[in-house]
């Protein structure tokens, strides 16, 4: 666009001592939730390299708002400068916008689910027990599989985890999951730089989506499909790969947030 070459622009950053930033979220952690991380990293990282859990075979899931309102992709958008910015994103008080679901594994993306709005003991049940579900076991994906979700409360309810011990008995990464069948694996509270849905997955899709300038909700989930069908295995085994550095990264760090790492 400047009509310049991308190795001068990167010596011209240099030479004015110009560094690229990314924009953060993240939510404050406590010596409690800086702990449980750094014990879920070491417990996972062991029986990462004993063989007890293959990368290839976790299904990471989450889900997430699409909106009509634009979008900012965090991973994407770089800030050059001597120092950290402070910028302001302006959106919409009420978007129209629709909830997304998906789980992802080195076998590639599952999904997308579309929930009309907020997602519930019922509905994610629904979903599980009339889509997701069957699908694993159509395609031989559960044997040996393990399945990962986070702590919002829908996912915890009794009628959710029997399903889960149904079909992954304690092959399960979730909060509060271990506490009611004495196995599977506690989640850490506050770790969305831990799943790939958030770190990767979800910045990638609405990277694309918003290429195609959706006007309406129909053309918003057409595109997020169309977006879905992009991904391929290869890319999906890479994002594995990204998960166990960033188990590291979280012992190098003590449990705290390490995106700054990836600057």
């Amino acid at each position: 666009m400047l009509g310049i070459k991308r190795t001068s622009l990167q010596r011209i950053m240099k030479e004015l001592e110009l560094s690229p930033y990314k924009i953060q979220v993240t939510q404050p952690l406590n010596e409690d939730h800086t702990q449980r991380r750094s014990e879920f990293a070491q417990l996972m990282l062991e029986k990462l390299q004993t063989g007890e859990i293959d990368v290839k075979k976790i299904w990471f899931s989450d889900e997430a708002y699409f909106t009509l309102d634009g979008h900012l992709n965090k991973q994407n958008y770089r800030y050059w400068g001597r120092k950290r910015p402070e910028i302001t994103v302006v959106r919409s008080l009420h978007p129209k916008k629709f909830l997304v679901w998906c789980a992802i594994s080195s076998h590639g993306v599952f999904g997308p689910i579309f929930i009309d709005g907020t997602i519930s003991a019922a509905n994610y049940r629904k979903f599980l027990d009339e889509e997701f579900i069957p699908f694993l076991h159509g395609h031989d994906l559960v044997q040996g599989h393990w399945f990962m979700q986070d702590g919002a409360r829908p996912h915890r309810t009794a009628d959710v985890f029997e399903v889960f011990n149904e079909h992954f008995s304690d092959r399960i990464i979730g909060l509060d999951y271990p506490s009611h069948f004495q196995g599977g694996i506690e989640w850490p509270p506050y770790s969305p730089d831990l799943n790939p849905c958030d770190y990767y997955l979800w910045g990638y899709l609405k990277s694309k989506v918003w290429q195609t300038s959706p006007t309406n909700l129909p053309e918003l989930k057409t595109a997020i499909t169309t977006a879905v069908d992009t991904i391929d295995s290869e890319a999906c085994s890479r994002v594995m790969v990204g998960f166990q550095n960033r188990l590291t990264a979280v012992l190098v760090k003590d449990g705290g947030h390490f995106e700054p790492l990836y600057h």
